[in-house]
């Protein structure tokens, strides 16, 4: 986690906004593409489970960069602490409507996991990017 703060922090905040934009904008062109390709190939949930797993990560998303501001907000004695206990709440409800799904249906539950991780994937790229620019900037 410490790693990852220090790679944050090499970015400045605007540049920050301008990736997670471009992530969830990413995610959403990504969904509606998953979506008319899963009703054409006449597998409807596949797509549908895509949009939900993608919606998931954008809402993680923006639950964490407002807990994080919450926590610069008030200085509790142990942010860390703090932020790692509503990560946990956060990946335990992700997890719970994943696996819901997929009792509700296989197709569903599937796509709304892969959609989730295809998310991430998104983000790792899209941060990876903006931290390679920013490495060339300077050098």
């Amino acid at each position: 986690m410490d790693r990852l703060a220090a790679l944050l922090e090499e970015l400045p905040l605007p540049e920050i906004a301008r990736l997670l934009r471009r992530t969830a904008l990413s995610a959403l062109a990504l969904g509606v593409i998953a979506l008319v390709v899963s009703v054409l190939l006449n597998h409807p949930l596949v797509g549908l489970g895509a949009i939900v797993g993608l919606l998931l990560g954008i809402g993680n998303l923006r639950l964490i960069t407002r807990a994080v501001a919450r926590v610069n907000e008030r200085q509790p004695e142990h942010p860390k602490r703090v932020l790692a206990g509503r990560s946990l709440m956060r990946l335990g409800l992700t997890t719970v409507v994943v696996i819901g799904m997929m009792f509700a249906s296989n197709q569903l539950g599937l796509a709304s996991a892969a959609g989730l991780a295809v998310f991430y994937l998104f983000l790792v790229v899209s941060l990876l990017t903006a931290l390679l620019r920013g490495a060339q900037a300077a050098a």
